[in-house]
């Protein structure tokens, strides 16, 4: 067995009356350094549902999914599998993050269905082919960057500033052939064009 040279003691001892490297962490809380990235946590005052952070989350820790029946916008952020990029809070489109980085990283648990939170947004919908087109946030908040006057030019913004003020839903139409008057209902891009098009036509 070889014995230990004294500097090899000399640096043991001074260790075991020294102060501690490493934090007391789990008995005592860490606290991260100032600008260290931890949990992304939604604005729900800013967020839109417009999917521009689950796009560019490398890892997919953001997922995206409508209702069957296309009324209702789920976007789930999973943080098991977030590595705290910023990409999110970075790139959001809005004037304020929809989503903020916060100094909570220390986020272990032992059941994985604890690790996720989830948004609602209410979709607005085709009224022909039952598409979704964006949430009802999004297009409220397209029509307040827009302003009155170039939001007017758009019956689809029309329609969804109704509904966003409690007009009611635009209308449903169930007939198979395009006709002139669907120029006036709430359309996804493809129909509109449709429209346009017959219009053009007729």
């Amino acid at each position: 067995m070889k014995l230990p040279k004294l500097r090899e003691l000399r640096e043991a001892i001074t260790a075991v009356f020294s102060r501690r490297y490493t934090s007391r962490f789990p008995k005592k809380p860490h606290k991260a350094a100032e600008g260290y990235r931890g949990k992304p946590v939604p604005d729900d005052d800013w967020c839109i549902g417009c999917e521009a952070c689950c796009r560019v989350c490398p890892t997919g820790a953001i997922e995206i999914e409508d209702s069957p029946e296309k009324s209702e916008r789920v976007i789930k952020r999973l943080y098991d599998r977030c590595v705290f990029c910023g990409q999110c809070e970075l790139l959001c489109p809005q004037p304020e993050p929809g989503v903020r980085m916060t100094g909570e990283y220390d986020m272990a648990d032992y059941r994985r269905d604890r690790m996720k939170s989830e948004q609602r947004f209410n979709l607005m919908v085709c009224s022909k082919c039952k598409n979704p087109v964006a949430t009802e946030k999004q297009l409220l908040s397209s029509i307040e960057k827009m302003g009155p006057a170039l939001a007017a030019a758009s019956p689809e913004m029309l329609l969804a500033r109704q509904k966003g003020i409690g007009m009611g839903s635009p209308p449903v139409i169930k007939r198979k052939y395009t006709t002139r008057a669907d120029i006036f209902i709430f359309l996804c891009p493809s129909c509109r064009h449709e429209v346009y098009r017959t219009e053009a036509e007729g």
